[in-house]
């Protein structure tokens, strides 16, 4: 079963995401902040990762350079409703796989995640 970290500040979105990705047969798990998801990522294991931008202590294109320093090859994909131009292009220059705004699209969502894992 492949393994999503979620890394969101907000519980209400790690809880639909929780249940969401259960019932499409992952695993996942759960962090409130950039650091505790870093430390999620170190002990390894994990084939995705759900990143929201807007976090308290360190934002998440900051968490993404330094979770780029750990594992270079996991699939990052940016769930945000802070989406402007600058960040997009900010969120590409920094290696991730997509950006999802928020409210989400379940079925874009769906397909993103099946596209980023297929191939593992």
């Amino acid at each position: 079963m492949k393994k999503i970290l979620v890394i969101d500040d907000e519980p209400t979105i790690r809880i639909f995401l929780n249940e969401i990705l259960e019932v499409w047969g992952y695993e996942c798990i759960e962090a409130s902040r950039a650091q505790e998801g870093i430390d999620l990522i170190k002990k390894g294991g994990i084939d995705l990762l759900l990143l929201d931008i807007q976090l308290p202590q360190m934002n998440g294109l900051e968490a993404v350079q330094k979770i780029r320093e750990i594992e270079k090859e996991m699939p990052i994909l940016i769930i945000s409703a802070f989406h402007n131009m600058k960040n997009v292009v900010e969120m590409l220059e920094v290696e991730t796989q997509g950006f999802i705004n928020k409210p989400f699209d379940i079925e874009k969502l769906k397909a993103k995640i099946e596209k980023e894992l297929e191939g593992e």
